[in-house]
């Protein structure tokens, strides 16, 4: 079984770098918030928002995290690829057990295909030109 996790997303809040401290070494890692979307088709053939999820985002590895705390800022649609795991812990007040899922991303990638303010159209209205 394979646990590959592929989604289109928004940041939530600028990514943040940390150094952390793994077997003896320090490693970078950025984190950031992403909110996936949910489509679904319609009746009518169209496609709608049906909801949504929200993910926390690792992204290890100095070069790929350092590219993505500088590059990367709140409301930039990525996409992301990764591997996802739940996080335990108890709970402070009662010890109750709370579980969250996390992304360990592989790869991130800048989304141009929904950018809604900027269109690229060919100029249909314009006569070709036959100057021989």
């Amino acid at each position: 079984m394979s646990n590959e996790f592929r989604g289109t997303g928004n940041i939530a809040v600028a990514p943040t770098l940390k150094t952390v401290s793994v077997a003896g070494e320090g490693r970078k890692v950025a984190e950031l918030r992403v909110f996936f979307d949910d489509y679904k088709a319609t009746a009518t053939g169209g496609i709608e928002q049906s909801g949504g999820f929200w993910l926390d985002v690792s992204v290890w590895g100095d070069t790929l995290a350092e590219s993505v705390s500088q590059h990367l800022k709140k409301g930039a649609r990525v996409h992301v690829t990764g591997r996802l795991s739940e996080n335990r812990w108890n709970a402070q007040d009662g010890g109750e057990e709370r579980r969250a899922m996390q992304l360990n991303a592989d790869n991130v990638f800048l989304s141009l295909a929904r950018i809604e303010d900027v269109r690229f159209r060919a100029k249909r209205d314009a006569a070709p030109s036959n100057a021989a």
